[in-house]
């Protein structure tokens, strides 16, 4: 699910830099599925089409490819205000895709050697 190559390559292999920021990300993911349910609540679709394009930014440092895919369209769609009936299944994609997200990177946070790329 996830691909820590660039997050690596950015941190220099630090496995140190690294772990904060998975943690960083990981806490942020909280954040931002409040956000979504709040916007998805409100229909504030200029709105979530920001927050949908702030997601795809981090999903790519982290290598979230799925997460990043998902939050491009939904930004494109809400940008337009079209299918807004669809919103809530990329809502609820993203949700289960946090979840497997957490589920794999949560062992990174433990006091070891991270190594990544497998040459």
């Amino acid at each position: 699910m996830t691909d820590l190559k660039y997050l690596q390559q950015m941190t220099g292999n630090d496995s140190s830099a690294m772990r904060e920021f998975i943690d960083l990300y990981l806490n942020q993911l909280n954040d931002m599925q409040a956000d979504v349910a709040y916007l998805m609540e409100c229909r504030n679709w200029y709105e979530l089409s920001r927050l949908a394009d702030k997601i795809k930014s981090s999903a790519l440092i982290m290598g979230v490819d799925q997460i990043a895919d998902e939050m491009k369209e939904l930004e494109q769609l809400a940008i337009e205000g079209k299918n807004s009936e669809k919103y809530l299944d990329y809502v609820e994609n993203l949700n289960t895709l946090i979840d497997l997200v957490r589920v794999e990177l949560e062992p990174y946070l433990e006091d070891r050697q991270i190594d990544i790329i497998k040459e």
